[in-house]
């Protein structure tokens, strides 16, 4: 409390006096919008979570700059109803009324009979400085542990971290510029205690260090280093929908599981894992064997491959034609020889379904766009960083496949690929169809859409979107 108090004098030194406050009101309108979202990487929030109590919950709207005292105000507001789903944005405002707020959901969260069942930040209204270290603050670490987590950022909303500012007219004065510093300490306090609590990586720390003016943010947007983050993102179904096993070979399938890895939140990783952590497959050749040769091959519906020891992935084939993939910590159940598939009993805890996304990540079609540049994921062990990739559109065919003049396999032939034929990248398409992800390709003279499980699924294994989230615009 000691450094609370000392927080809130310092700012109200140093940050613009206001009288505006954060608003909270009650919002049902919202109660359709919410329910139509859909954990994307997990299984945190969805249909099958919803409950009455849930169904039954007060939309809560936290909006407007936070101020010293909203704290209090905004837990009258809450008390006086059982049951709440809250949806907040703000351009931010005092740090330690947002340290304060956030510590006072994370109590709600923690307790035993916890009645906040979401936090959300929408595409609405961004989220933003102290609102942001609100949102990530507030949650359980019980439930962190258990993978679950209800803090959800929208695929293209604006979770924004930065660190404390110093108000341009106070900067060169020497006694503000001290309190400016004990505030700062602070604030890296809280943050370090996300680290400590298992709630957030360090890297979120580095990268807020690296924005240090009022209008620069480290943006999380709903995509997969949301994800990576410890957060839950959620969109439309369309995205979060199951992968189907049409035409899904096991070099995709590997990919796919490299790609969960890198991105794992509560996987440990070294440099070594990072390089070696990644399942070859060779035998029977993964260009030509589809996943359900091979689990008939291994005599189980459900495999698991080695990530260098770190970790292990999971895969099923269910009955329905999809597939479940869970990236679990640790040495696999089963043995195999190098960095080969398994067979692994199967019980009644089924593995998560593999969500579209995963698959559109797998390809370099990062939330439906394609990305030509990207960051290495491994770097995130040494901090923030600047250095960027920019990585060639050219991509090989590795199995011959027609070309199609729309993305769908019911529109008109527009050309054919060759197995190996190398070909130019110039969209990606997410589609609700069995196959999912959809590239536009130039090859020979001809343009036209493929389906992605038909190119080599390796050029982005070990890139991370520049962008997180959809690119602006789409």
């Amino acid at each position: 409390m000691a450094i609370l108090r000392r927080l809130l004098c310092a700012l109200m030194v140093l940050l613009p006096v206001t009288t505006a406050a954060m608003d909270a009101e009650k919002r049902p309108d919202l109660v359709p919008r919410l329910m139509q979202l859909q954990s994307i990487y997990s299984k945190n929030w969805g249909p099958e979570r919803f409950n009455e109590g849930i169904r039954d919950a007060t939309v809560f709207h936290l909006s407007g700059r936070i101020n010293p005292g909203d704290t209090d105000r905004i837990r009258e507001v809450l008390q006086s109803t059982w049951g709440k789903l809250i949806v907040i944005d703000s351009p931010g405002g005092s740090f330690v009324e947002g340290i304060a707020l956030g510590q006072y959901l994370k109590g709600i969260l923690e307790s035993q009979d916890p009645d906040i069942y979401g936090i959300f930040v929408l595409r609405d209204g961004p989220c933003l400085s102290a609102c942001a270290l609100a949102v990530a603050l507030a949650t359980s670490t019980r439930d962190i542990a258990y993978g679950d987590d209800a803090r959800f950022v929208e695929h293209g909303a604006e979770l924004g971290f930065h660190m404390g500012l110093l108000p341009e007219a106070q900067a060169t004065q020497a006694v503000e510029a001290r309190q400016m510093m004990n505030v700062t300490y602070d604030i890296v306090q809280a943050y370090a205690s996300l680290i400590m609590g298992g709630v957030a990586p360090p890297i979120l720390l580095s990268e807020a260090l690296e924005h240090r003016e009022a209008n620069s943010f480290f943006y999380l947007r709903g995509g997969i280093r949301t994800h990576a983050m410890r957060l839950t993102p959620v969109g439309p179904p369309i995205l979060s929908r199951p992968i189907h096993k049409s035409a899904l070979m096991m070099d995709t399938v590997a990919a796919l599981c490299r790609t969960a890895f890198v991105a794992a939140p509560d996987v440990r990783r070294s440099f070594v894992d990072y390089e070696f952590g990644y399942i070859e497959g060779i035998n029977p050749d993964p260009v030509t064997t589809n996943l359900e040769d091979m689990t008939n091959l291994l005599g189980s519906r459900r495999i698991a491959g080695s990530l260098n020891g770190a970790a292990h992935c999971v895969v099923e084939l269910f009955d329905n034609g999809t597939i479940g993939l869970d990236m679990i910590a640790g040495p696999p159940p089963c043995q195999a020889d190098g960095r080969q598939f398994c067979a692994v009993p199967v019980d009644r805890f089924q593995p998560r379904s593999a969500p579209v996304a995963l698959l559109a990540d797998t390809y370099g079609c990062h939330s439906g766009s394609p990305s030509t540049r990207g960051q290495f994921w491994s770097g995130d062990l040494n901090g923030a960083s600047d250095y960027v990739t920019d990585v060639d559109p050219t991509q090989t065919a590795v199995r011959g496949v027609n070309m199609r003049a729309q993305p769908s396999l019911n529109a008109a032939v527009a050309g054919q690929l060759r197995a190996e034929q190398q070909v130019e990248v110039s969209d990606c398409r997410i589609v609700d169809d069995v196959q999912g992800v959809w590239m536009q390709v130039r090859a020979g003279g001809q343009t036209g859409w493929v389906s992605a499980r038909f190119l080599s699924p390796y050029r982005w294994s070990d890139l991370r979107p520049l962008i997180d989230g959809p690119a602006p615009g789409r």
